[in-house]
């Protein structure tokens, strides 16, 4: 007879090798993989949409491809407007609206309070409603009043024909008077607010009306003491234009596509400063 502990030892590794039996028997569990969730794509906040179009006009959403803009396209928080030479955008909000001239950039940003940043070019602001906050790289611009921004390379011209924008740079701030104007330069305070110069002079069409059928040429032609000058053409009920261009001449053959009585004016430009904007002259798009 064995011994009790050889007894014992034989019970343990009869009862070793069944349990490993039954494992290797068994069949094998596989591991799930925890599944890898996607991010889900930033909210978009909508806040404006492109209201009128002329010419080329591009859209950049965050991350994304300079796309083609459309009218009544919805603008969102983080997005990118820019206007090719030639091209004009009206940027409407629920209170306000933007004339974006040709050749011009800006980005829509969220601060405490909505806030559009003009990287390069002109922009033309609604004169009936309180302004949005107004960036550049040179100036913070808010108050009431038609006002114009243009901004060239390091430095930003203001500009209020009704009085009221209040512009503010290494923390000093003026507000501007009917047709005064400020140059903000680069790390510089506003400038003291200066009266614009003259305004150019409207030659043909002028007040007269002249008639011309859609898309038919019709010559515009001014005299000033600047080289460069800027064209804006309205609609006779409303002060955002339709076309806002930069024009190194003066003269301009002008080809309106929609029906209706259109008013069209320019200032001198003489770099980033603009002039007093010219007496107006009238033109009448009519059924052929």
């Amino acid at each position: 007879m064995f011994p009790v502990s050889l007894k014992r030892m034989a019970a343990v590794l009869a009862t070793a090798t069944f349990v490993v039996g039954l494992a290797s028997s068994a069949p094998a569990q596989t591991k799930r993989a925890t599944p890898i969730r996607k991010p889900a794509p930033p909210v978009r906040i909508e806040v404006a949409r492109l209201g009128f179009v002329e010419g080329g006009i591009e859209i950049q959403q965050p991350g994304g491809a300079w796309t083609k803009g459309a009218e009544k396209q919805a603008l969102a928080i983080g997005d990118r407007v820019r206007t090719l030479t030639g091209g004009t955008a009206r940027l409407e909000f629920p209170w306000t609206a933007i004339a974006m001239s040709d050749a011009s950039e800006a980005v829509l940003e969220q601060g405490r309070v909505l806030t559009l940043r003009l990287e390069s070019g002109r922009i033309d602001l609604d004169p009936e409603q309180t302004l949005l906050r107004v960036v550049t790289g040179e100036a913070a611009i808010s108050g009431s009043g038609r006002t114009l921004i243009r901004r060239e390379g390091g430095t930003t011209f203001v500009a209020s024909y009704s009085g009221g924008a209040d512009v503010e740079a290494e923390g000093v701030s003026v507000r501007l008077g009917i047709n005064k104007g400020t140059l903000v330069n680069a790390g510089k305070a506003p400038s003291e607010p200066q009266p614009l110069s003259p305004a150019p002079r409207v030659i043909a069409p002028s007040a007269d009306p002249r008639y011309v059928n859609p898309g038919e040429p019709v010559r515009l032609v001014w005299t000033g003491l600047e080289a460069s000058y800027h064209l804006e053409v309205l609609s006779i009920d409303s002060d955002i234009p339709v076309m806002s261009l930069d024009i190194k001449t003066r003269e301009y053959d002008l080809r309106l596509n929609w029906l209706g009585t259109f008013r069209w004016r320019v200032a001198g430009r003489t770099g980033a400063i603009e002039s007093q904007a010219s007496g107006e002259g009238l033109i009448c798009v009519v059924e052929k």
